[in-house]
């Protein structure tokens, strides 16, 4: 850990990455996240929990010795899927092109939370970043985490599916903590202005406190990276969806002074 950044805790904290809807960015922001975190100094590991189609091996270029299917069905210990990823991260995939699988069941994912429990003390931060939607194997990766970052962009139909898996979340776990950003910004007025409509709507009818943790600007260059299996934070690491990046980072992990935030633009 680097000096100076955070204390050093003897569990990771989980966060959870999903989304109403597909298609609002979830992924490249859940890698780009953990790679400017592990480049700061953080012990990080990210999930790839889209069982059956996960894209984080493809957009890294990085072939994965074993999947979290293999893991679940004893073919493979957690140690032994774990895969080195850019900048020092370390991430795990669920394998794509397996066909997707609509409920492993509560067994399995039993199964999978006892394994996840090993990593816990040997990071730092822990993201998963599960499918899109509420289906039942989303949620109980959703479950797993201790707050999820829910994922959407300015489209009302990402708005009504945001606020769909904030209202499951909170009849199931009333006590998760919720955080929203905002992604394909054209602006942060804009988005300031979605966000307080969305939490409007959220008090009135659910009586759930979420936060707000930012907006990611808008810009071709993050299909760009994405073509070119070269994640953003390497790809144009000074473009304007890493500096937004860069700040959520700070404000996910209550990161202000001035001498730690020089740390997130090596």
């Amino acid at each position: 850990m680097v000096q100076g950044v955070t204390t050093p805790v003897s569990r990771a904290k989980v966060y959870a990455i999903t989304s109403g809807k597909g298609g609002v960015g979830k992924t490249s922001i859940a890698l780009n996240l953990s790679i400017i975190l592990s480049k700061a100094g953080f012990k990080v590991l990210l999930i790839d929990a889209d069982m059956g189609l996960a894209n984080i091996d493809l957009m890294t270029g990085i072939s994965v010795p074993h999947t979290i299917e293999e893991v679940i069905d004893g073919r493979a210990s957690i140690f032994d899927a774990l895969a080195a990823g850019p900048e020092g991260m370390t991430f795990l995939s669920a394998g794509s092109g397996l066909g997707k699988v609509s409920d492993m069941g509560q067994e399995r994912m039993a199964q999978f939370k006892g394994e996840l429990v090993k990593l816990e003390n040997a990071f730092d931060c822990i993201f998963i970043d599960t499918g899109a939607g509420i289906s039942a194997n989303v949620v109980d990766f959703v479950f797993m985490a201790d707050e999820v970052l829910i994922i959407m962009n300015t489209e009302p139909t990402a708005f009504a599916d945001a606020y769909a898996m904030v209202k499951l979340l909170t009849l199931e776990k009333p006590s998760m903590s919720v955080g929203i950003i905002i992604n394909m910004s054209k602006s942060d007025r804009e988005s300031e202005r979605i966000f307080v409509k969305f939490n409007e709507i959220v008090h009135r009818f659910l009586r759930k406190k979420i936060l707000y943790h930012g907006a990611i600007a808008q810009d071709k260059i993050v299909s760009e990276s994405v073509m070119r299996q070269v994640p953003l934070a390497l790809y144009a690491g000074t473009s304007p969806p890493m500096q937004s990046i860069r700040r959520i980072a700070k404000n996910l992990l209550g990161i202000e002074n001035a001498k730690s935030s020089t740390l997130f633009n090596r």
